[in-house]
């Protein structure tokens, strides 16, 4: 009814090294905070009942080894909590069945060898599989069980898997949408289509043949929206469709040309939509005739969020000196109210600001997010440090809160998150423009043009340049260093050093043939000096910037071994260089205190090389 709202609030344990995650119910009207689910502290995705009167939420059920996540559900006011699901293999995801009687969850599948593998007998084929791979990809399948209790049903089965992102019931409860993919490979997010499982007739209907994801039905119509790849592209950018079950797709806001990372659906058959714009995460309200009216957030940046019946949305926001709060849009306005302050103690601080930054290069119109020092005084000249984000495409550097930026301008640098060409946050044209022959090579020139365009306002240091990013854009930073000679200093986290490698052994190697125009390396020699030619690894004897690498011990997504390669190489030629592992597992830690770490040791290194 748009009078509460539920939602987590992360609180991190330094000690424990852990981010508890507390489930609180928020007035609207008040502000006033109530706590839910006391004694789960691993709690997600808490959803309302369809009447208001119930809370679901995923936490762990059980204890040790036999610990595995369900769905609980409590009255509204908190009391009587109760798990609801048994699923041998854990909940994913799950979806309310829109009579509240019954919710349809996804579960892993057993292995199909579990017998063998009880012998030890686990020898397996490769296929698209990363380095890090241990055992071959399970298919996740949906179940549906009811709230009186009784055995699970299984909707679906095969070899091809549902992908846990999204599941919505249609209106009458007769359908379900979910994302189908071929097989439960990582990559395979990329093949995802929108599928429709009828659960009278157990048929399922593929929606959409191009790539989509993220399916909603319509509270109270027969229509399904969801996002699909815009001019048939893989991963470049989303537009917004609405279909039937049995098909008929139109764009439902065609003058919006940007990559629509989030939506809901509005009284009346509207929409809400957030998408990158330019240095801000946007949200804009799209009509059921598909007018486009962009919502003014005062400098906030929009981070999810969810409406209510009425039309009144509760969402994360931040900006640039202001960490997450849980704001509250009443309906058609435009003027947000914050509902918490959980970050008091930041707003104490001396911060900095940040603004939007352009130049052209290419032909291209480009931009960033400039943030200027602690202490600023105009006509002085300041080191600067280059924070690259990562991607490259789906991605933008916004003004929304960044501790990394803070705490290098807090030691005195400017700093500059370029968006290169690729970034979400200019539309189609500019995202497409990565595409080609020498992907990493327009990104540089991209970050070039914009180091030289303020170096030209009078405010940085030329001696005292500095260069950084993590995943693309530590790719980014390594394809710099050994390619332009500005550099002082350089962190490269997570770095692309050797594409082929890349392409060989990621767990998303599809990006790459979609940056090379369709090209793997080993499509011919040709492409295979493309690559060769995109690796910084190929161009290391022209580091001069001392260089602090930083990886996960082991990652799936940019392989570790990229990180060994290129420290060995700098080693072996007397290079200034410093490799930090973080014995972890993944892209990136999830933990505080390495999070922590990883930006002490990123901030020191630039202070050590970059100030006088």
């Amino acid at each position: 009814d748009g009078k509460s709202v539920i939602v987590l609030i992360g609180r991190p344990d330094m000690a424990k090294d852990r981010t508890e995650e507390a489930l609180t119910l928020v007035d609207v009207a008040t502000g006033q905070q109530r706590a839910l689910a006391p004694g789960h502290d691993e709690i997600g995705s808490p959803r309302w009942s369809p009447d208001g009167s119930s809370i679901a939420f995923v936490a762990p059920s059980g204890s040790g080894n036999d610990a595995s996540d369900q769905v609980w559900v409590m009255s509204a006011d908190g009391s009587g909590a109760r798990v609801v699901t048994k699923a041998k293999n854990g909940v994913e995801i799950y979806a309310w069945r829109p009579d509240g009687s019954a919710i349809a969850y996804l579960s892993q599948d057993d292995p199909p060898n579990a017998a063998e593998l009880k012998r030890h007998e686990d020898l397996f084929a490769v296929g698209d599989d990363p380095f890090s791979t241990q055992h071959p990809a399970v298919p996740s399948h949906l179940w549906l069980q009811t709230l009186s209790g009784g055995s699970p049903q299984r909707l679906t089965e095969g070899t091809w898997s549902v992908y846990p992102e999204a599941l919505s019931w249609s209106h009458d409860g007769r359908y379900v949408a979910f994302d189908r993919e071929p097989d439960a490979r990582f990559d395979s997010v990329a093949k995802s289509r929108i599928a429709v499982l009828d659960t009278a007739t157990s048929r399922i209907t593929i929606v959409d043949h191009r790539w989509s994801w993220m399916p909603a039905f319509s509270p109270d119509v027969d229509r399904l929206a969801y996002t699909a790849g815009a001019h048939d592209s893989v991963l470049l950018q989303n537009y917004l469709d609405v279909a039937r079950v049995n098909g008929g797709a139109r764009n439902a806001a065609p003058s919006l040309d940007r990559f629509v990372s989030f939506f809901a659906w509005l009284p009346g058959g509207g929409f809400l939509v957030s998408a990158d714009d330019r240095v801000s995460r946007a949200l804009w309200r799209v009509s059921a005739g598909g007018t486009v009216r962009r919502v003014a957030l005062g400098g906030l940046n929009f981070d999810g969020g969810s409406v209510a019946r009425g039309g009144a949305v509760a969402f994360p926001a931040t900006s640039s000196r202001r960490a997450a709060e849980l704001y509250y849009l009443a309906p058609g306005s435009n003027s947000p109210r914050r509902l918490t302050n959980e970050n008091a103690a930041i707003d104490s601080l001396d911060l900095a600001t940040s603004r939007e930054f352009r130049w052209r290069n290419d032909g291209l119109g480009e931009d960033g997010v400039l943030t200027y020092p602690l202490g600023y005084r105009p006509g002085d000249a300041y080191p600067l440090v280059l924070d690259i984000h990562g991607g490259p495409i789906m991605e933008a550097s916004t003004t929304s809160f960044d501790p990394l930026v803070q705490l290098l301008a807090a030691r005195g640098f400017i700093v500059l998150q370029p968006n290169y060409r690729g970034s979400d946050n200019l539309g189609y044209a500019y995202a497409h423009a990565i595409i080609g022959d020498d992907p990493i090579a327009g990104v540089g020139r991209d970050c070039v043009a914009g180091v030289k365009a303020l170096e030209a306002t009078g405010v940085v240091d030329p001696r005292r340049i500095g260069v950084s990013g993590w995943s693309a854009g530590g790719w980014t930073t390594s394809w710099l260093i050994t390619n332009f000679n500005l550099w002082k200093a350089a962190v490269s986290g997570a770095a692309v050093d050797d594409a082929v490698m890349q392409y060989d052994m990621s767990q998303i190697d599809v990006l790459m043939p979609v940056l090379f125009n369709g090209l793997t390396p080993w499509s011919s020699p040709r492409a295979m000096r493309l690559y060769r030619d995109a690796s910084p690894i190929t161009f290391v004897r022209n580091v001069h910037a001392a260089t602090l690498i930083i990886s996960d011990t082991t990652d799936p997504r940019v392989p570790t071994p990229q990180s060994y390669e290129f420290y060995s190489a700098l080693r072996d030629l007397g290079k200034t260089v410093r490799f930090v592992a973080v014995p972890s597992y993944g892209h990136h830690p999830s933990d505080p205190v390495r999070n922590r770490e990883i930006d002490r040791v990123w901030v020191e290194w630039m202070t050590k090389y970059l100030t006088p």
